[in-house]
């Protein structure tokens, strides 16, 4: 479906804030006719996933600072919540499944491919929310990640952890194995914390520089 291949690429960062998008282009590269793509970018436009300028040009938003964090007030404490539900549910295989795409966000983030690492590392993330089983939130937070999706580019390169036995990820996966809830909560919370920061102080620098209010 157009539609959710779209809302993926913008979750996981495939398309950048402000870069322009085309719809024929994008029938092509999705081997469909413009059709299905008008409608799914229009349904896009109307969450807020994308955007609609005079002209009738179409692109990813720009979020100010002010906006991308009031979107993360909102983010933070139901992916605490979620985590803290899936805890006690998440089956084993599912663990094991996290290990393995931990690995490989690894291995995009030691051969700098931001992208695939931003992509994995929804997958990981979304692979926890959907264990607590749960659906209103899975679908609440998913249409927020939308939001800010485009955005998450910005960690890189400074947000990498070191590649050891306390990565965040890692510690996650050893909280959930214990069934220790809050701590996994905590856990997803201080990783969204480190990663608002540093996207907030890139973002702040670069506004800066151009002159611009962050408002």
């Amino acid at each position: 479906m157009i539609y959710k291949r779209l809302r993926s690429n913008l979750m996981t960062c495939a398309f950048e804030p402000g870069e322009r998008l085309n719809i024929r282009h994008l029938a092509a590269a999705f081997e469909t006719s413009p059709t299905p793509v008008r409608e799914a970018i229009m349904q896009l436009v109307r969450e807020g996933g994308l955007e609609l300028r005079p002209g009738h040009e179409l692109r990813v938003p720009v979020l100010t600072v002010e906006r991308y964090l009031k979107i993360k007030a909102v983010r933070a404490p139901l992916e605490r919540l979620a985590t803290e539900t899936a805890t006690p549910l998440i089956s084993d295989t599912t663990l094991n499944e996290l290990a393995r795409i931990n690995e490989k966000f690894l291995s995009a983030e030691n051969k700098k491919r931001w992208k695939e690492a931003l992509s994995l590392n929804t997958e990981f993330h979304f692979t926890v929310y959907a264990a607590s089983g749960n659906e209103v939130l899975l679908n609440t937070i998913e249409n927020l990640w939308l939001l800010t999706g485009p955005f998450l580019i910005n960690q890189y390169p400074s947000a990498i952890h070191p590649h050891d036995s306390a990565h965040p990820h890692l510690l996650l996966i050893d909280a959930m194995r214990r069934r220790a809830s809050r701590e996994a909560g905590e856990i997803v919370l201080q990783g969204l914390e480190k990663g608002s920061s540093l996207i907030v102080k890139k973002l702040t620098t670069h506004q800066a520089r151009k002159g611009k209010p962050n408002r």
